[in-house]
């Protein structure tokens, strides 16, 4: 009995065994997979790598040369996107500002004045109490032939600097073409009142032969005269060239000369040059002598008269530097400044002496009051031997 049970058991235990042998076997584990981590977001463009493209953009397009047509339109299609990201995103406001007026002037000088135009008010909405936005935007609708809406941009420069006598010429001009002749005329009245002073400011003496007005005064007047460039002027400033004792204001008036060209100028600056002992005064003097010789405009106000400072007769519109709007330098290309360098100093010419002696008690300063000698905009023409002070 016990044999018995026994191979019952052993014979139940390889069963079992067999069982087991016809089953397949288990899978193997699973490989275990370790998360990948998620990769990292770039950074976003802060505001200084955005002023690093602002540069090298505004850089590129100084070192244009003009013949070079496709210029601006090439910098458009490789830096347009990154300067349209500044102008709309950075959190610096004048940095915006300054992008968008660099993207009105590259589409102005690519030949599409709408979009440009569209850029300065721009610049103008991000910067609202600046007048450099509005003088751009002003010779931009004017060139544009929109003169109606070129006005009131252009009423504001006359107001903000009242001494700067080209706002006063091109406010004339574009109510000229607006249809709006008393407004024009009202224009070209201020101009002339404006000479007026800005020539009494350079030239008017005391009793005791001593200048009514400063050094630095007399100076800015000379430089404020710069768009000037009818037969009056012109006899003012050679008589003024003649007299002026202080090598400041003579350096100042050869600037004015040379920036306006005229060709009665070269005999008196080649004499005064000769005799001229301040060394800037000369460079100037010479300077101008060369930029006659360069672009000469056929223009001979005549000798300086012995007594009396002239005033003579404007030919109203025919200054502003010879230029139409369409011409004259737009935006932050054109004099190579930014609104924010040049914010603090808007419309230099402001605060000169201008209407000053002659039409507002001989006060200095009549124009915005902002106190500061100018240099007519702060332009000494183009190659102009800096001022020193």
């Amino acid at each position: 009995m016990r044999t018995v049970s026994a191979w019952l058991c052993a014979a139940v235990l390889l069963g079992l065994g067999a069982c087991g042998e016809g089953q397949p076997p288990a899978p193997p584990p699973k490989p275990r997979v370790e998360g990948k981590a998620a990769p990292e977001a770039k950074a976003g463009p802060t505001d200084e790598s955005r002023a690093e493209l602002y540069l090298q953009a505004k850089e590129r397009m100084a070192a244009l040369l003009p013949e070079d047509k496709d210029g601006p339109q090439r910098i458009v299609a490789e830096l347009g996107p990154g300067l349209r990201e500044i102008a709309d995103n950075a959190s610096d406001a004048p940095l915006r500002a300054n992008a968008s007026l660099l993207l009105g002037t590259l589409h102005e000088r690519a030949g599409d004045r709408r979009t440009a135009i569209s850029f300065y008010r721009q610049t103008l909405a991000l910067l609202p109490n600046e007048i450099e936005p509005r003088r751009v935007l002003a010779l931009a609708l004017a060139a544009d032939g929109q003169f109606e809406a070129a006005i009131p941009e252009q009423e504001a420069v006359v107001k903000d600097d009242p001494d700067d006598l080209e706002a006063w010429l091109l406010l004339g001009e574009v109510n000229v073409k607006a249809g709006r002749t008393e407004e024009a005329t009202k224009a070209y009245a201020a101009y002339e009142m404006r000479r007026r002073g800005l020539i009494d400011g350079l030239t008017l003496q005391n009793k005791d032969g001593t200048y009514v007005m400063p050094v630095d005064q007399r100076a800015a007047c000379a430089r404020a005269l710069i768009p000037a460039r009818d037969n009056g002027t012109g006899l003012a400033l050679l008589y003024a060239l003649s007299r002026e004792p202080d090598p400041v204001v003579r350096q100042a008036l050869a600037e004015a000369m040379g920036s306006q060209r005229l060709t009665g100028y070269k005999a008196a600056l080649t004499e005064a040059a000769a005799k001229e002992g301040h060394p800037e005064a000369k460079a100037a003097m010479l300077w101008a002598v060369q930029e006659i010789e360069r672009d000469p405009l056929e223009s001979r106000p005549g000798p300086a008269p012995t007594e009396g400072a002239p005033t003579g007769d404007v030919a109203q519109g025919a200054g502003a530097k010879g230029q139409d709007a369409k011409d004259l330098a737009q935006g932050a290309g054109a004099k190579g400044q930014d609104l924010k360098d040049s914010a603090g100093a808007a419309g230099a010419g402001a605060g000169s002496a201008g209407a000053g002696a002659g039409a507002d008690g001989g006060k200095a300063g009549a124009g915005a009051g902002k106190g500061e000698p100018a240099a007519a905009k702060g332009e000494q023409g183009a190659g102009a031997p800096a001022t020193k002070r």
